[in-house]
C-alpha cells in the first residue's frame, strides 16, 4: 500500500475527532481518532499515531496505529511495525511487520467467514454422544 498523500481522497487530520458511522468510496488516512465505526469499499490507512475505538471493514487496511475493535478486510490487512490492533481479524490476505501487535483471533483466506460463527468457540462442546463415549 503506497503511502503518499496524493492517494487519499479523504484524510482525517491529526488535531480531528470524529464521532460516529465514516463511510467512503476510495481512499481515506486516518492521522486524529475515530470512535464508532468506519466502512469503505477502498483503502483505509491508520496512521502512525492515530487511535481508532471503532470496528473497521473496507477493502484493504493498513494499520501503523491502534485500533480497538473488530478488523474485516476483503482483500488485505496489513499491520506495520507500530501498529497494533485489540479486537479480531478477518481477510483473504494479511503481511504483520516486526514489532506489530495483535490482543485477538486472526483468520485468513479466501474462505474467510465475513461474520464470527455463533458456535465458534475454544473449547469444543460436550454434546450427549461425546458423552456417552467418553464414558
Amino acid at each position: 500500500m503506497a503511502e503518499s498523500n496524493t492517494e487519499y481522497s479523504t484524510i482525517l487530520g491529526a488535531d480531528a475527532k470524529f464521532k460516529g458511522e465514516l463511510s467512503f468510496e476510495s481512499a481515506v488516512k486516518v492521522i486524529g481518532c475515530v470512535e464508532g465505526s468506519i466502512t469503505g469499499k477502498g483503502k483505509l490507512l491508520i496512521a502512525n499515531g492515530s487511535t481508532c475505538k471503532a470496528n473497521v471493514k473496507a477493502n484493504e487496511v493498513a494499520i501503523e496505529g491502534f485500533i480497538q475493535g473488530n478488523v474485516e478486510a476483503i482483500e488485505r490487512v496489513e499491520i506495520k511495525a507500530k501498529g497494533r490492533i485489540s479486537g479480531d481479524i478477518v481477510a483473504a490476505r494479511m503481511t504483520m511487520g516486526d514489532g506489530a501487535s495483535i490482543d485477538g483471533h486472526v483468520r485468513i483466506g479466501f474462505d474467510a467467514p465475513s461474520e464470527p460463527k455463533a458456535s465458534s468457540s475454544a473449547e469444543p462442546k460436550l454434546t450427549a454422544a461425546r458423552l456417552a463415549r467418553v464414558k
